[in-house]
């Protein structure tokens, strides 16, 4: 029995998967100055992760931290403070402080000092879910279609297998592990139905 660890795939193997699914043959690098599809792979890789990882609450993106106020940035007409993000923050989630307004790298609330959820800018391949590897893939597929293919019809098939397929079941897979069973609504159906059972039981 194999018990090897299953080893993260690579930028380059990522592009590659997505160069299979437009029928191109793999790159030995992802360089600006090589082929066209290394070229273009070069020129979209990082965009499209970064797209990918803002379409979901990604349990392995997220960070949890705590930023505070500058005191030289303030609205005075909405008596709210300016809080930097962290440089690697893609989509703000959620932020301790009620009545919150975000305004480009900035957060704007009354708190001094808050906690914020965010996605981050993550690049780190081995930290990537498998089915996240592949809806990445798809997406990128997409973008690379249209200038190594002309296949209009190629990209709409991806587009859709993307939006449909790819993209919902990783997200779906990714939140199923996000809770703890005791805190996942369907526990407290799950809770119910049991007490209903041991209730008919015990007449």
């Amino acid at each position: 029995m194999n018990t090897e660890p299953t080893t993260a795939p690579t930028p380059l193997e990522i592009c590659n998967l997505a160069l299979s699914k437009l029928g191109e043959a793999p790159i030995p690098a992802i360089d600006a100055n090589a082929s066209p599809a290394s070229r273009l792979c070069y020129m979209h890789y990082h965009p499209v992760r970064r797209e990918v990882l803002c379409s979901n609450r990604w349990t392995f993106a997220s960070k949890l931290t705590s930023i505070h106020a500058a005191e030289t940035e303030q609205d005075p007409a909405q008596h709210a403070l300016a809080h930097s993000l962290p440089q690697d923050c893609l989509r703000v989630l959620e932020v301790s402080s009620p009545g919150w307004t975000l305004r480009g790298r900035c957060i704007y609330c009354p708190s001094p000092s808050v906690r914020v959820l965010y996605i981050a800018d993550v690049e780190d391949t081995t930290l990537f879910e498998p089915l996240f590897v592949e809806a990445l893939a798809t997406r990128l597929a997409c973008k690379l279609c249209i200038p190594l293919t002309s296949s209009i019809t190629a990209r709409q098939a991806l587009t859709e297998e993307y939006h449909r397929l790819a993209l919902p079941q990783a997200a779906h897979f990714n939140g199923v592990q996000c809770r703890s069973n005791d805190a996942h609504p369907l526990y407290a159906l799950w809770r119910k139905s049991m007490s209903a059972h041991r209730d008919v039981d015990n007449l």
